[in-house]
């Protein structure tokens, strides 16, 4: 088994076991005891603005809410995609263009993604409690339904602000 069958079997068991997880009763007051500062509610707002991206089907945004980690990831796998399909390598450049502008390889990408994973689901219909919180490393609990076991959302201080890792989170290693 390949490392991309590996990670596409893992990202949607990942993304099943999300499903399977518990209504949002999006942040009670009480998640923010504890930290003084604005950091939760800039990690929230983040999370939020990247399912909401997700959800409008709006790509340079969704592109902007990634950590550099899951663009990095994401964009080899879409140019290893291209090329074992067409046999011509897509310069990194031309690639990050693409994504930054969501073009036809970010459309065709975050379409493919999107059959597979609800945002309507975290948005809506999953509870938010914060998990481990550090100075550059956050993790926000997502849990759908009746669901026992959250699936644990990955966050990244970088450049200043939060950002999302997705691949962090879903991808297996």
């Amino acid at each position: 088994m390949t490392r991309t069958v590996s990670r596409n079997v893992f990202l949607r068991i990942a993304i099943a076991a999300l499903f399977l997880m518990s209504p949002i009763s999006f942040l009670h007051p009480g998640i923010q005891a504890g930290y003084p500062d604005d950091s939760l509610e800039k990690i929230l707002a983040s999370t939020e603005s990247l399912f909401k991206a997700m959800r409008e089907k709006n790509y340079p945004a969704i592109w902007a809410g990634l950590s550099v980690e899951s663009r990095k990831v994401i964009m080899e796998e879409a140019g290893k995609a291209i090329e074992k399909s067409t046999g011509e390598k897509v310069p990194d450049e031309e690639l990050l263009r693409d994504f930054l502008e969501g073009g036809p390889v970010a459309e065709g990408y975050w379409t493919g993604f999107l059959k597979n994973f609800d945002p309507v689901i975290v948005l809506e219909k999953s509870r938010w409690e914060k998990g481990r919180m550090e100075e550059n490393r956050a993790e926000i609990l997502l849990t759908y339904k009746a669901s026992d076991k959250p699936a644990v959302l990955k966050l990244f201080r970088e450049d200043g602000a939060w950002k999302v890792g997705l691949v962090e989170t879903f991808w297996g290693r």
